[in-house]
């Protein structure tokens, strides 16, 4: 038989008749190998070609351009349709998703506190035990009496791993009052264990009167407005930064605690978990800036982020 029909012979066995490569072999008195070989160059020389009869679903379409796009590791995109509350619990179904397919033993875990992060709460119970793994906050957890969106102690005992916890308020009053509190070995100890982080999951702060910040009274209006006229359009962990994702220096940089902004930057994998039309400032400037290697959003938002030509940051 000729090289050319031998390959035409094994495609036809093994993707009409349906035969496993094995049986291929040994019909054609062939090793496996070869059969392998056989099957590459029918794909290579068009002898066998594909047609997807269905229409991808939107949310991977979106996602895969979002990755495209934006020069990003992975792209999450959750259906846009029904209440704000289904799409938030839609993202903490998909943020716990992403985790469990990335957990490992001695994972470091960074976590930021967030409404949109805080939703993966009720989906914990996907995640498996890991092995010598730790969960550790990146920025302060106390909110007032109590932080509604902080779930690192639900996922460290999910994980069955230790907590490195920050038990202090993300903004303090003053700077004095963060240098005593950085000079608590304790708090050292849990910002340094921040920096050694493997993985990052964490919300991204609007900027204007509505933020979260403002709302729960850590920021004053007038501050928030003092913020946004020197050019901030998000925040993370309380790091502010402009529309090309730079950082943008303010009064309140002296008084947060959480891991500092070069140091979150060296955090190998950095995933945002945010969605909506008050934050597509923020999440566009932060992926232009190359701050993050993934994205969880909504449908609704990624298609605002596709509008208009490439980008100008990392990936356009």
């Amino acid at each position: 038989m000729k090289p050319e029909d031998l390959v035409t012979v094994a495609a036809w066995l093994y993707y009409h008749e349906g035969l496993k490569q094995e049986d291929v072999a040994r019909r054609l008195g062939v090793s496996r190998v070869k059969v392998t070989r056989l099957l590459a160059r029918a794909r290579a020389e068009g002898v066998v070609q594909f047609v997807i009869t269905r229409p991808l679903p939107e949310s991977f379409r979106l996602a895969e351009a979002l990755r495209r796009r934006y020069g990003l590791e992975a792209a999450v995109v959750v259906p846009a349709a029904g209440p704000e509350e289904a799409v938030l619990d839609a993202m903490g179904a998909a943020g716990a998703d992403y985790l469990a397919a990335r957990l490992k033993p001695g994972l470091r875990l960074g976590l930021g506190w967030s409404r949109t992060v805080g939703r993966m709460g009720p989906y914990l119970r996907r995640l498996r035990p890991v092995k010598d793994c730790t969960v550790v906050e990146l920025a302060g957890s106390f909110l007032g009496q109590a932080n509604p969106y902080a779930i690192s102690g639900p996922l460290a005992a999910a994980l069955g791993c230790g907590l490195e916890a920050l038990p202090v308020p993300v903004l303090v009053e003053s700077p004095a009052a963060r240098a005593a509190l950085l000079a608590e070995g304790r708090i050292a100890a849990a910002l340094a264990a921040g920096r050694e982080s493997d993985l990052a999951v964490v919300g991204l702060g609007e900027v204007g009167p509505a933020s979260t910040t403002v709302l729960t009274g850590m920021v004053r209006p007038e501050e928030m407005a003092r913020i946004e006229k020197a050019g901030a359009v998000g925040d993370v962990l309380m790091r502010f930064f402009d529309a090309a994702g730079r950082p943008v220096k303010t009064p309140l940089d002296e008084r947060v605690l959480a891991v500092g902004w070069e140091d979150f930057l060296k955090i190998p994998h950095r995933v945002a978990m945010a969605a909506g039309a008050a934050k597509l400032p923020a999440i566009r400037a932060a992926l232009r800036g190359g701050l993050f290697q993934a994205l969880i959003t909504d449908a609704s938002t990624a298609a605002r982020l596709l509008e208009g030509g490439p980008t100008s940051g990392p990936g356009g």
